[in-house]
C-alpha cells in the first residue's frame, strides 16, 4: 500500500521504497534481462546514447500488471489512475566503459516522474539526486544536463553537500520527479535498471 509513502513523496521530491517489487516480478525483470543482453530483444536504437548505455523498450507481463503499476503509482503520487501516460519504458544497460560521475542532469518534460527497478547493480554504482539545487522543471523534449556555467563546482559536484545517494538495492523501487530535479546515476558500469517515466499531461504517450 503505497499511500503511506505518499506524504513522503510529495515533500521531497523523491522517495526510495525498500523490498517493495515480488519475487515473481523481479523474475520477469531479470530474464527480460537476460534475452536482452543475448539480442533476443531488440534495441531501441533512437534511444541509445552512445559511450554511455543501451536501452531497450520493456514491456509488462499482462494487462494486469501495468493496471496494478497505474494504481500504485496514481497513490504514491497524487495522480489520477486514468490520466497517467508512460512516455518511456526502457530497461537501460549501462556500458562497461561508462563514465563514473557523468554531469548531472533533468529528464525531458514529458518524463515529469522517474521510476526506477534496479535488475542488476555494478559495484559501488547509486542514483544520485540533487534536491536542494534548482528545482525549475524543464518543459522541453530534450534532457537539460549541468554545465560549468550553471555550477562552477560542477566538478565537485558529487562530493557536495547536494549530492544524495540513494543506495539502492535489488527489490527496491526509486521515484523522482525526472524533469524537476537534477539526478544521475554514479558508477554506472555493467548496472541494468528498468525505468518508466511517467506524466500525467498525455505527453508523448
Amino acid at each position: 500500500d503505497l499511500s503511506a509513502h505518499s506524504g513522503e513523496f510529495q515533500r521531497n521530491g523523491y522517495i526510495l521504497l525498500k523490498d517493495v517489487i515480488s519475487d515473481e516480478f523481479m523474475a520477469y525483470l531479470k530474464d527480460f534481462h537476460r534475452r536482452s543482453l543475448n539480442g533476443t530483444v531488440a534495441e531501441h536504437g533512437k534511444w541509445r546514447i552512445g559511450g554511455k548505455k543501451h536501452q531497450f523498450v520493456f514491456d509488462f507481463s499482462s494487462d494486469a500488471v501495468i493496471e496494478e503499476f497505474r494504481a500504485g503509482i496514481a497513490v504514491l503520487t497524487g495522480m489520477r489512475p486514468e490520466k497517467i501516460a508512460i512516455s518511456e519504458r526502457h530497461l537501460k544497460q549501462y556500458e562497461a566503459d561508462a563514465p563514473d560521475y557523468p554531469a548531472p542532469h533533468k529528464d525531458r518534460g514529458a518524463s515529469k516522474i522517474s521510476v526506477g527497478l534496479p535488475v542488476h547493480l555494478g559495484p559501488g554504482t547509486s542514483v544520485c539526486v540533487m534536491p536542494g539545487l534548482d528545482r525549475t522543471p524543464n518543459p522541453g523534449e530534450r534532457a537539460i544536463y549541468m554545465t560549468e556555467q550553471d555550477n562552477p563546482n560542477l566538478a565537485n559536484i558529487y562530493q557536495s553537500k547536494d549530492a544524495l545517494l540513494l543506495n539502492e538495492e535489488l527489490g527496491d523501487m526509486i521515484v523522482f520527479l525526472g524533469s524537476t530535479i537534477f539526478h544521475e546515476r554514479v558508477r554506472p558500469r555493467g548496472t541494468a535498471v528498468l525505468y518508466i517515466k511517467i506524466n500525467d499531461e498525455n505527453l508523448d504517450p
